[in-house]
Parts: structure tokens; C-alpha cells; sequence
């Protein structure tokens, strides 16, 4: 008798398995054990609190798995339970190092993200392109919008960065040249207009719009060296076939056929795919919220450091990034990126914990409204790992989240 697994279950095997790995291998890496010392103390583990952790993710598993898997919502829930809430548990049970205010914060977005899937907006009466309609106003925004990158950019592209060639003297070369407009729209041309374009062309079987599309995404990637131009199309295609409950079990699956491999991997000494990965993506913003929690309490940056900076006088000399980077991990050039949580609590305490998470609640929950086909989540996968790992003001403004949901309302909005 064939065994059937569904969603929970994959769940419940990443929780304790990312537990596992937590405990065994990435509290004991150098920036764990660099950031307790400076508190004297260490990365322990605590029975009651696991035991905590284990009833708080019960009731949000319930939860997360009582919701329409057929909505966009259920993807983005899964995703930020996968990502940050459950991560947020297993660093809960090191007592002596992680507050109990930064679990409640985390909870605090969890229960946002899931109730507001409740709203429902009518978009009824906003007019939708077709996809041939939408093609080509897409392709006419990119082909306008290229015209500054070829007059600033286009005097220094070196084709051998097509082989890999001068890499990293591009990308100095350009940076030294980039200005405010490529800041804003770069990744909206790389991750969303191209990579729909082509998808669009695909559709509707125009090779010739197909072969342009291409054209541009390549020239996008000359125009910086940046491999990561490729990433958005990579996206886009991988969750292309699947529906969102799909798409949710095979990630959580194949994530926990990855950990148990790694954890074997480990036992043998090697380490570098746990460190490259779980540790980097899963558990990493969990340090850095706490070392943002420790550094900004009580002397919150009220949005200084942002588009505000104008209104509102900064107080310290390097970027916070920096003094993260340079206090909690003893590498002042080290950019020490924060997510959507500590992020907030950096310019408004727990104001801004709640201001950040109602924010990106509502935006997501306007998505799921327009009711958009699921070929079309890796956009959307895109974004959230954006969240994640940035300011919102920053993912909002310069990683395309606007412009997403612009073309979502007039172009990817399912048709009544």
C-alpha cells in the first residue's frame, strides 16, 4: 500500500528536520558563536521552549493548511512560514539568545498575511489587456526604457562578458556610471517586463518576438556582467507548469530531501552546501534580526536612512548595513542586509514590526484579489524572497514590487 503524503506532512518532516539541523550544525558556525560572545553567553537549546515552538507551529500549520491551496495567498503564506516563521520557532529554543518579542513580531506577519487573505477587492471594473495587447505594450515600455542604458552603457559593453570574460571589471566599470533611473528599473526590466515578454511570445507563438525578447535579456546582462539578469527567467519557466499547492509541496519536498543530504554530507565533514544554503537563506535573518533588535532598541532610525534622509538627519556615519556588519560580525565592509522585520523595528520598534507587516499584508492580499493564474507565481516567488532579504521601502521601489502589481492589475488580472 502506497504511503500518501500530503502538504502537512512534508511540513512537519522540514520543521523538525531544519530543527535538527539547526542544532547539530548551524548554531556552532562562527557567526553564531561570534555574536553570543559578545553577549558572553551561547546558542543553547531549551525543552520548554521547543516545546513552545512545537504548539505555536501546530496551530499555524493548521491554519496555513485550512486556506484555498488554489489561491495566490496560499503560496505566499507558505512561503513566508517556510522561509520565516518556522525559522523564527527553531531559533526560538536558543533561550539565551533569541527574545521572546522578535517570535511574537514573526507571529505578528504570520497571522497579518493570513487573515488579510480574507479581504476580498473587486476589480471587476478595471480593464484588462489580452495577452497580444499586453505583449506588445510591454515590448514598447522596454524598448523605450532601454534607451538611457544604451547611451550611458552601451559605449562599454565588453562581448567577452559573454564568455565569462572581464566579469568583475565590468561590473566596476558600470556601477561607476549607474544612476537613479537604473537603480529604479533595472530589475524591473530583468525580472518581470523580459522575462513576460517571452513568456508572452511563447504563448502566442511568435518566434520573431520570442528571439527579441531574448536579444534584450542578454543585452540587460552585458549592460552590468550580472549572471543574476538570467534569475528571474529562471523563475518564471520552473513554476510555469505546477498549480500553487504544487508548487508548495514539491519546494517543501525536495527541501527536505536536501536536508537530510546535507545533514549526511556533514557527518563526513563536509559542509559548504548547509552553509550555502539552509544557513544562508533560512537562518541567517534570524541572526541578523536579533543583532538589529540588540542594536536599535530604544534609538529607533524614524526611515532616516531612506527617502525620508531629506526630513529626517541620520545619525551615524556609515550606512546601517555597515554597523550591523561591523558590531555583530567584526567585518565593517560587510553589508549585513535585513528583512521586513527587523527592518521595521530598526526605524519604529514595534510600531514599525506592525506598520511593515500590515503593509506587506495588504499588498499581497490585493494579489490575491486580481485571482492571477498560477503559471504566472514565479514572479511572485521572486518578490517574496525580496522581502525577505531587503527593506520593504527598497523591494517596493528599486525589486520591482509596484511595477508588479501594476502589470498585475491591467495585464495577468484574471478575465471575468
Amino acid at each position: 500500500m502506497k504511503l500518501k503524503l500530503y502538504i502537512k506532512h512534508y511540513f512537519i518532516g522540514y520543521f523538525f528536520l531544519l530543527l535538527l539541523l539547526y542544532h547539530y550544525k548551524i548554531k556552532t558556525y562562527f557567526y553564531w558563536n561570534y555574536i553570543a560572545s559578545l553577549n558572553d553567553t551561547f546558542f543553547d537549546f531549551s525543552l520548554d521552549r521547543c516545546l513552545i515552538a512545537i504548539f505555536i507551529f501546530s496551530i499555524n500549520l493548521y491554519w496555513l493548511t485550512k486556506g484555498n491551496s488554489k489561491q495566490l495567498s496560499f503560496l505566499v503564506l507558505s512561503l513566508f512560514f517556510a522561509l520565516l516563521t518556522i525559522p523564527s520557532l527553531i531559533a526560538f529554543t536558543s533561550a539565551n539568545m533569541y527574545p521572546i518579542k522578535l517570535l511574537l513580531y514573526h507571529q505578528v506577519l504570520f497571522w497579518a498575511l493570513l487573515l488579510f487573505t480574507k479581504i476580498r477587492l473587486n476589480f471587476n471594473n478595471v480593464p484588462v489587456f489580452n495577452k497580444k495587447q499586453a505583449l506588445y505594450l510591454l515590448l514598447g515600455i522596454l524598448i523605450i526604457g532601454t534607451i538611457p542604458y544604451l547611451l550611458v552603457y552601451g559605449p562599454h559593453i565588453n562581448l567577452k562578458n559573454l564568455l565569462l570574460i572581464d566579469v568583475y571589471e565590468t561590473r566596476t566599470k558600470m556601477g561607476a556610471l549607474s544612476n537613479a533611473y537604473f537603480g529604479y528599473t533595472y530589475s524591473v526590466f530583468t525580472k518581470i517586463i523580459i522575462p513576460l515578454i517571452i513568456l508572452f511570445s511563447l504563448e502566442l507563438k511568435n518566434k520573431i518576438l520570442l528571439l527579441l525578447g531574448v536579444f534584450y535579456l542578454v543585452l540587460f546582462y552585458l549592460f552590468g556582467a550580472h549572471k543574476s539578469v538570467y534569475g528571474g527567467l529562471i523563475v518564471v519557466f520552473a513554476f510555469y507548469k505546477w498549480s500553487y499547492a504544487q508548487s508548495v509541496k514539491i519546494i517543501i519536498k525536495y527541501s527536505n530531501v536536501f536536508i537530510v543530504l546535507f545533514l549526511m554530507l556533514s557527518v563526513v565533514n563536509i559542509d559548504y552546501p548547509w552553509i550555502l544554503t539552509f544557513r544562508r537563506i533560512h537562518f541567517l535573518p534570524s541572526l541578523l534580526d536579533i543583532s538589529y533588535l540588540d542594536f536599535f532598541e530604544e534609538k529607533p532610525l524614524f526611515w532616516s536612512g531612506s527617502i525620508l534622509k531629506r526630513f529626517i538627519e541620520y545619525p551615524y556615519d556609515v550606512p546601517h548595513v555597515n554597523l550591523i556588519g561591523a558590531a555583530y560580525f567584526n567585518r565593517p565592509s560587510m553589508a549585513a542586509n535585513n528583512g521586513l522585520i527587523s527592518e521595521g523595528y530598526m526605524n519604529a520598534g514595534t510600531w514599525g514590526v506592525l506598520f511593515n507587516s500590515f503593509l506587506v499584508a495588504t499588498y499581497f492580499a490585493v494579489l490575491n484579489s486580481l485571482r492571477i493564474p498560477s503559471k504566472y507565481m514565479g514572479l511572485f516567488v521572486l518578490v517574496i524572497f525580496s522581502f525577505i532579504s531587503s527593506s520593504v521601502f527598497t523591494v517596493f521601489l528599486t525589486h520591482g514590487a509596484i511595477a508588479l502589481l501594476i502589470i498585475s492589475v491591467f495585464l495577468l488580472k484574471k478575465k471575468i
